[in-house]
């Protein structure tokens, strides 16, 4: 708790921070689609139900979404990125009861805000970032287990680069890591998946730039 606290605190006073020195300049506005690579690592120990992943990697693969930023200055802004990652896993195991499992459909859906700062000035491509994030998983495979959409927050670290085309247009690459503590339980308490995660996404996209 100590951890996101932190985090809350660095979004919440770094750019009010920015602002006062820059409050006379207008804000860029970053917005655009991504394709990410969603390679999540970890454990989730003892696995309790074959409806659910039995490794992270399980859920793996390629994920969709959006990314905004916001540059208070020429070096300091703020980043919302958002990611769906969907998977297919499983079937083919025995159950105790003598059944074979089919596959399960899992979604991944990631969520972050950052705090993003160019270690040198204006026009140099690389970016560094550090934030907050939500990790929620869901679909069939949750469902059917009656877990629900177990959703944690996350740290987010991650760095960037964009390369211009053209005055509006700008293309982007960029990797963000998300840090957290799983722990995915049903109502009555029953523990399903347990341990620390660390979820890699490798992103490129295209951002349309306003001013």
């Amino acid at each position: 708790m100590r951890v996101r606290h932190c985090c809350c605190s660095l979004l919440a006073v770094v750019p009010a921070v920015a602002v006062a020195p820059t409050a006379s300049a207008q804000a860029d506005v970053e917005v655009g689609p991504l394709v990410a690579l969603y390679a999540p690592t970890g454990s989730f120990g003892q696995p309790h139900s074959t409806a659910l992943p039995r490794t992270p990697s399980d859920l793996g693969g390629v994920a969709w979404g959006a990314e905004g930023r916001v540059w208070l200055s020429p070096r300091l802004g703020i980043q919302l990125e958002g990611t769906v990652a969907a998977s297919r896993f499983g079937g083919g195991a025995f159950t105790p009861g003598g059944f074979v499992t089919t596959p399960k459909d899992a979604q991944v859906v990631t969520v972050t805000g950052q705090v993003v700062y160019r270690p040198v000035r204006a026009g140099y491509p690389l970016w560094l970032s550090a934030g907050v994030g939500v990790v929620r998983y869901g679909g069939e495979a949750y469902a059917v287990t009656g877990v629900g959409t177990p959703t944690t927050p996350a740290a987010a670290l991650g760095l960037g680069s964009d390369v211009h085309i053209g005055r509006r247009l700008t293309a982007t690459v960029g990797v963000v890591t998300l840090l957290y503590s799983l722990h995915v339980t049903d109502d009555l308490g029953q523990s399903y998946q347990q341990g620390f995660q660390t979820d890699i996404l490798a992103h490129v996209g295209l951002a349309w730039c306003f001013d």
